[in-house]
């Protein structure tokens, strides 16, 4: 409502002010002949109308003609003179929907569906049909898939000459996996065919499977069902759907500058073959074989999946060759790495372990634990600007603007300053010698404190910034404020004699989750530790890394149209967006001499939100 008053200031048509009229007092309500006019025609007709109700209903119909107009403005002027008025029930939904209408305009979604739930159930077909049109577009704007897709189901009753199946797809696609692995259970047969249909090829991606046993057992089982036109392009056009590929190339640097971590990724694609696994894997040494020749030997060796490559150089290089080519190339692509400029990263996905996923997943953990106002602390530097700007920027769009500041530092020097001002203690400090002043020989005992609205702290840098930083935000919190937590990247877990140590303690920080305690396939890791004893936590993310992309690429087909699906890999948990694979990282605790690790939601469904 507020946006409402505030746009129904602005300067309104003479025509639009309604002259005082002697109208009756309890008016006959009867409905007033739609005639499909201008929102202006409409205001014509309200002054001239017969009694109270009369008035209303044109007024909702000139709203209703201004905004399918895009005049939003005036719309929203003329929906403005009813605010304060107490409207025959017949024509307060009427009001409630427009209003809704302008509140979705503005994207104020929770608003909006607060007000559409203040509507009492309506048996007249057009108003149930444009409430369902409503209640979708709020849905969808809240990235609530289930939800939104549920009033498209809907819709389609009303006119079963639209189709809907491809937008229903598209929403029924994000929907979480974790929500069709339990048991859903639907009374609409539409809605029973679009569960049945999702649940299955989600049990067949979790089984490591092709999903053309279970969409052509879901044919037989739907055959009249929207989404059978869908299905059957996937059997018809997709070859993925039913073959997976078993001749794998896998492109890495094993001698030379980048060898150690080529050598760690290729055990990591070692140990999930070890898991009776039946595919062909070659390994192409990019150290010591040019893009062109590579280029020739997957040809000549029938590749139909390719892992790789990794530097950053062979990367451009080998993109640039395929680019080149007459055709596009024969096999499924996994780049170890980000998405080379000017490359149509549409035709290939890529896997990148960078300081760039965990800041987005930093962002969405401590939103998910309820912050709201957090202090940055990193490098002036480059890098550590440019990662600054991004969690600062990732932040204010889920949070506002002004909910993240950072403070950055030169040197450990620097580093006392750059908190105190952060906090606000030197303003404080400042307002304190202020009062001594003004109070002359009176003694005053006082303290700085720390400002009162940040609520969490998130560093950029690693262990040894970490140990220098801790001491300096513990001293300069108010001593009437709770203990303010630290949150960290898997920098602070970088060397294995970091683990436990006090001055860490309390500092919260992310990795992938083989590398946390209570991972159901530790005895890997402990495996590779005994094997590789010299293996930094670097090298073993990497191991990670091999591993996945095996476990990936019989999915990572489908995994492209179903956003939805996610899977529990060393590194994260793994989804595809935009052909590029994203990590939710895992979070432990520095804790005297162990690491405890903390409770991560990804797995849970909150039907609230779905």
């Amino acid at each position: 409502m507020a946006i409402l008053a505030l746009v129904g200031c602005a300067s309104q048509p003479t025509e639009q002010q309604l002259p005082e009229r002697d109208i009756d007092r309890e008016p006959l309500v009867e409905s007033i002949p739609d005639i499909r006019t201008s929102g202006a025609d409409y205001l014509r007709l309200a002054r001239n109308a017969e009694n109270r109700a009369q008035t209303y209903q044109y007024l909702l119909r000139a709203t209703d003609a201004f905004f399918d107009a895009a005049d939003w403005q005036r719309g929203a002027a003329v929906l403005s003179q009813l605010e304060d008025i107490q409207l025959p029930t017949s024509l307060r939904a009427d009001y409630a929907m427009q209003r809704a209408r302008l509140l979705i305009h503005f994207e104020q979604w929770r608003s909006a569906l607060t007000t559409l739930e203040s509507i009492e159930s309506t048996r007249d077909r057009q108003q149930r049909v444009e409430l369902t049109q409503l209640y979708y577009q709020v849905y969808a704007g809240q990235n609530r898939h289930l939800s939104a897709a549920r009033q498209l189901v809907e819709l389609a009753t009303y006119d079963p000459e639209q189709d809907y199946s491809d937008i229903t797809w598209q929403h029924f696609a994000q929907v979480p996996a974790a929500y069709w692995r339990q048991a859903v259970r639907e009374n609409n047969d539409v809605m029973r065919g679009w569960t049945t249909l999702f649940t299955r090829v989600t049990q067949a991606l979790d089984m490591r499977e092709p999903i053309a046993g279970s969409l052509e057992l879901w044919l037989q089982q739907f055959p009249a069902h929207p989404a059978t036109p869908r299905v059957e392009r996937l059997l018809n056009d997709a070859p993925w759907i039913s073959e997976q590929p078993r001749r794998i190339a896998v492109l890495l640097p094993l001698t030379g500058q980048f060898a150690q971590q080529g050598q760690a990724i290729r055990d990591g694609v070692l140990a999930a073959l070890s898991n009776e696994r039946n595919e062909d894997v070659i390994f192409i040494d990019t150290s010591l074989t040019d893009s062109e020749q590579a280029l020739r030997r997957l040809h000549d060796e029938n590749i139909e999946a390719v892992i790789g490559p990794l530097a950053r150089e062979y990367v451009d290089r080998f993109a640039r060759t395929l680019v080149n080519m007459d055709e596009p190339a024969p096999w499924v692509h996994l780049w170890l790495n980000r998405a080379p400029d000017d490359y149509p990263a549409s035709l290939d996905n890529f896997f990148a372990l960078d300081i760039d996923t965990e800041v987005e997943s930093a962002v969405a953990y401590l939103s998910q634990l309820g912050h709201e106002q957090v202090l940055v602390f990193g490098t002036d530097t480059q890098r550590g600007r440019q990662l600054a700007n991004q969690f600062e920027s990732t932040w204010q769009r889920r949070h506002g603007p002004a909910s993240a500041r950072t403070g950055s530092y030169r040197s450990s020097n620097d580093m006392p300053d750059v908190v105190a001002q952060s906090l606000h203690v030197r303003d404080s400090a400042a307002r304190i010698a202020q009062v001594e002043a003004a109070a002359g020989a009176i003694s005053i005992e006082s303290e700085p404190r720390s400002r009162q609205d940040v609520t969490a702290v998130y560093l950029l840098g690693d262990a040894a910034q970490a140990r220098l930083l801790k001491p300096f935000i513990e001293t300069n919190i108010s001593p009437f404020a709770s203990r303010m937590p630290v949150f960290a990247s898997s920098a602070m877990h970088e060397a294995a004699g970091n683990r436990g140590r006090g001055d860490l303690d309390g500092i919260t920080f992310s990795d992938a989750p083989w590398l946390l305690p209570e991972h159901p396939q530790a005895d890997l890791l402990q495996r590779f530790s005994r094997l590789r004893p010299n293996l930094s936590p670097s090298s073993q993310r990497l191991v990670a890394m091999g591993y996945d992309a095996m476990e990936l690429l019989p999915r990572i087909s489908a995994m492209n149209w179903y956003p939805g699906y996610d899977h529990a890999g060393l590194t994260g948990q793994l989804q595809i967006f935009d052909n590029a694979v994203q990590r939710q990282l895992s979070w432990a605790m520095f804790e005297s001499n162990t690491l405890r690790r903390q409770p991560n939601h990804v797995n849970t469904v909150d039907r609230n939100t779905l």
